[in-house]
């Protein structure tokens, strides 16, 4: 392959990857460190995010044995599971194109410490369904050994 082709498919190829790669230098500080679970709502007062924040609240001490890092996912702004505000590197906007989850969705999406997509769910989950899934996880073996 000639310079100038192999130079003109790096950059349609960073070009393309561009969008996932801003996302993941935000994920980058959760890496090894936490297991992020994301709950997308349209809005905070629809019954399934109600149930799903009410449900991941009850169960936070468990939560946090796991490292397990909840944000609420917005129509235009991102927060923490206590109703703070999220680390500004995390957008409402760029969470939902890199996990694929329209603005009308509801969904859950767990991450693991290696920043992979670990379990999704459309309807709310309890919060022993997501940490026994995470107790399954090696590295959380690895943690409590």
């Amino acid at each position: 392959m000639s310079r100038p082709t192999a130079v003109s498919t790096l950059a349609l190829t960073l070009a393309i990857l561009a969008p996932s790669a801003v996302f993941a230098g935000a994920l980058d500080a959760f890496r090894d460190r936490a297991r992020p679970v994301i709950v997308f709502t349209p809005d905070a007062g629809q019954p399934a995010a109600r149930e799903q924040i009410e449900n991941l609240t009850r169960a936070r001490a468990a939560l946090d044995e796991r490292q397990m890092s909840v944000f609420v996912v917005g129509p235009r702004a991102v927060t923490t599971l206590s109703g703070g505000r999220a680390p500004s590197a995390l957008a409402a906007d760029d969470l939902r194109k890199t996990y694929d989850v329209a603005a009308d969705a509801f969904a859950v999406v767990l991450i693991g410490k290696d920043g992979g997509e670990k379990f999704r769910a459309t309807e709310p989950v309890t919060a022993d369904a997501l940490t026994a899934r995470v107790d399954e996880m090696p590295m959380r073996k690895n943690e409590t050994r």
